[in-house]
């Protein structure tokens, strides 16, 4: 079991426990919905470890995931963008294009591919949504200590992810013929950006738990 513990399962499983002390009991129906998620993600992951370390295509358990990452984290940024607007439309037309995309990947090439496609449009979206998010906050009329803010981690973290594996997929090529200690440095790259993403992820489920204050000051106070 060990052999197949790495930076980025080791991030997750820690990641995932975290979330089942801090979110099970949450009253937010919508926040408890990424217990399950992470419990997937961890298997796909460990999944795409055990196949690589068996030398068997790997890239098909991430096809499953993607259609999981589409349908979760677009639910949360809907949550997230629901105290400032009343509308879901934004949201919902993003999950539809997501889907056509990873509707078109299948037909193209088939599902033992990884559906770079969707992913690379799924990331821009996201990142998208994370810069919205934080232009709805700093125009609230009221704010909140973003030190205890679930909300600001949990964007911050898929903020960093999102756009660092974008930059890493647009210069690919560049970065490809770099390597250090037998692997790419997009490769160290990504352990890093999911260092980051899990530990934001981890610090938001305890401010969720523990330390969220609600947004009641206004600003002119």
């Amino acid at each position: 079991m060990f052999k197949y513990i790495t930076f980025n399962t080791g991030a997750e499983t820690i990641c995932f426990l975290v979330a089942v002390i801090c979110l099970t009991r949450n009253v937010s129906r919508t926040w408890k919905i990424l217990v399950p998620y992470l419990f997937i993600t961890c298997a796909v992951e460990y999944a795409g470890v055990y196949l690589k370390k068996n030398h068997q295509p790997n890239q098909w358990p991430y096809n499953i995931l993607l259609i999981f990452q589409i349908l979760v984290v677009s639910l949360i940024f809907m949550n997230l963008f629901s105290r400032y607007l009343k509308k879901k439309t934004l949201v919902i037309v993003g999950v539809a294009v997501l889907l056509l995309f990873y509707i078109y990947d299948t037909i193209s090439h088939g599902f033992f591919t990884f559906y770079e496609l969707t992913y690379n449009v799924m990331s821009v979206l996201y990142i998208i949504y994370c810069l919205y998010y934080f232009y709805l906050l700093l125009n609230a009329e009221s704010y909140i200590e973003l030190e205890y803010s679930a909300n600001f981690w949990w964007v911050s973290g898929a903020l960093f992810f999102y756009f660092g594996s974008t930059v890493v997929n647009i210069f690919r090529d560049e970065l490809s013929p770099i390597n250090m200690g037998g692997h790419n440095i997009g490769y160290y790259i990504y352990i890093i950006l999911n260092i980051i993403l899990y530990g934001c992820w981890s610090y938001s489920f305890i401010c969720k738990q523990w330390l969220t204050t609600t947004p009641t000051t206004s600003r002119s106070s």
